[in-house]
């Protein structure tokens, strides 16, 4: 079960989503950390991609938190099966 959470958290992009005002324009982007770097990625200003792009970040976040309710569950039943033993 971890292993397909991880495997679709490997097509889902990572960051927050930043709107950026540049001369009374409005830009949509991506942020995300490379190392110490941070990096802006544009992804335009439709709608539709900016609302497909928020969903995909928002599943990423949902995900990795199942995940880690999974680990943690799982580190307590290996806990608990060595005290059986």
């Amino acid at each position: 079960m971890m292993s397909l959470y991880e495997s679709e958290l490997i097509s889902l992009p990572h960051g927050v989503l930043v709107k950026k005002n540049i001369n009374g324009k409005e830009y949509c982007y991506v942020q995300y950390r490379e190392g110490k770097k941070v990096v802006s990625k544009y992804i335009g200003n439709s709608e539709e991609k900016v609302a497909e792009v928020k969903a995909r970040l928002e599943r990423r976040r949902q995900i990795e938190t199942i995940l880690k309710n999974l680990k943690a569950e799982y580190a307590l039943a290996q806990k608990y099966a060595e005290m059986i033993v």
